[in-house]
């Protein structure tokens, strides 16, 4: 048996939710196809910024009544926690962005964003394995279940994206040379802290930590990364690994970090991982045929500048408003236009993210030049926060649609 859709967006993450949101708005159907047996974000927390607070909320999709406002941004050493730098976010952001600095667990944000598209339009366990492109449309291959034949197919599928290898062949994500871990921590386990609500960037050696409140501030969201001589072997197989507090620990302990971050990462709760940093190197194209990439699958930047789920927000308000201009019979005009709008900007950001995640790190004379230099931050990276999508490409109004 052969199932048809309009649109068949393949992965159920922060960006193929909002894609199925924004396309649901305007009474275009849609079917999101995840591989997992329930939708689930891997990790623990996410910024959102202005840029991508502000779309969410032309879609319904509110987050102040769950997320925490960071009410400022504060620079730290890691030895001692001395500060270097800090800058009002809270409302000084909201009134200078038009829109909030909002910070969540990735898993509250998932789930406010299912709650905009209807049970039936989600299938769990789909894992893609292949597409083709036929006369009556795009056919979709899963490991289990019927294929699936729709007029156009969004893939949204992350880094390691299968959708991918159809538009544009194997593209292999380039490593940092850093390694992460993260982890959540109870605020009560973290009340030696400096303002956990804050979002305070540690800078060390070789070594950066970031952390940050979430959910009301109830939690404290932790993101450490490093920076070895070399990539451990596992790197070649895998981006992630299991890893234990005592691994984690004898890392930093190695750069004598300030005894906080050490309870922090004492004081993590759940599973923890170490996972490789990749990034997307830049793709030839992004569509081909009827399907088109978009989010992590398109362009993954590395985490430094908190924008990899912003840009996935982007990415899906943006197309969702060109299929529904064009009506989805000019998928083609749809898909050049949103490569053409998205696609420096992403690039932008990637480098952006590269080189904040080699400064955080430096040392020596670099780093004194960095420390000196924290106070023209907002001025080098305002256009990320205040960029404003939704005049570039509005949604049209019901009437002005061009249903296929």
């Amino acid at each position: 048996m052969i199932r048809k859709c309009e649109v068949a967006i393949v992965g159920g993450g922060i960006g193929g939710l909002t894609l199925a949101a924004s396309l649901l708005q305007q009474s275009i159907s849609v079917q999101i196809f995840e591989q997992d047996t329930e939708l689930r974000e891997i990790g623990a927390g996410v910024a959102i910024g202005g840029n991508a607070t502000r779309l969410l909320q032309i879609l319904g999709v509110d987050l102040a009544q769950v997320a925490n406002m960071p009410p400022a941004f504060e620079v730290r050493r890691w030895r001692d926690g001395g500060l270097l730098w800090s800058h009002p976010i809270g409302e000084w952001y909201r009134q200078e962005v038009g829109a909030a600095f909002l910070t969540l667990h990735r898993g509250t944000l998932q789930s406010l964003l299912a709650a905009a598209v209807p049970p039936e339009c989600i299938r769990l366990n789909h894992r893609l394995v292949g597409l083709s492109d036929e006369p009556a449309g795009v056919r979709l291959h899963f490991e289990e279940g019927d294929d699936v034949v729709a007029s156009v197919a969004a893939g949204v599928d992350g880094v390691h994206s299968t959708a991918r290898r159809y538009v544009c062949g194997d593209v292999a994500p380039t490593h940092s040379g850093e390694i992460g871990f993260r982890g959540l921590i109870p605020v009560a386990k973290s009340q030696d802290l400096p303002n956990p609500a804050s979002l305070h960037i540690w800078c060390g050696p070789g070594t950066r930590v970031v952390n940050y409140g979430l959910d009301r501030g109830e939690l404290v969201n932790l993101l450490a990364v490093y920076k070895p001589d070399r990539l451990p072997g596992w790197t070649r197989f895998s981006d992630r690994v299991p890893a234990t507090r005592d691994q984690a620990l004898s890392i930093f302990e190695a750069h004598s970090w300030d005894r906080r971050i050490l309870d922090l990462v004492r004081n993590v709760e759940g599973d923890m991982s170490f996972w490789a940093l990749v990034e997307l190197p830049r793709l030839p194209r992004w569509s081909r045929g009827r399907v088109v990439l978009l989010g992590d699958a398109a362009h993954a930047p590395l985490p430094h500048q908190g924008q990899g789920a912003g840009l996935a927000i982007e990415d899906a308000y943006a197309l969702g408003a060109l299929l529904v201009k064009g009506g989805l019979t000019d998928y083609s005009s749809a898909f050049q236009a949103f490569e053409n709008l998205r696609r420096r900007r992403s690039w932008m950001v990637q480098a952006y993210s590269r080189a904040s995640g080699r400064a955080i790190k430096f040392v020596g004379d670099a780093a004194a030049r960095r420390d000196a230099s924290w106070s023209s931050l907002p001025q080098r990276i305002g256009w990320i926060h205040r960029y404003r999508e939704e005049e570039i490409v509005p949604l049209p109004s019901r009437s002005d649609t061009n249903r296929p």
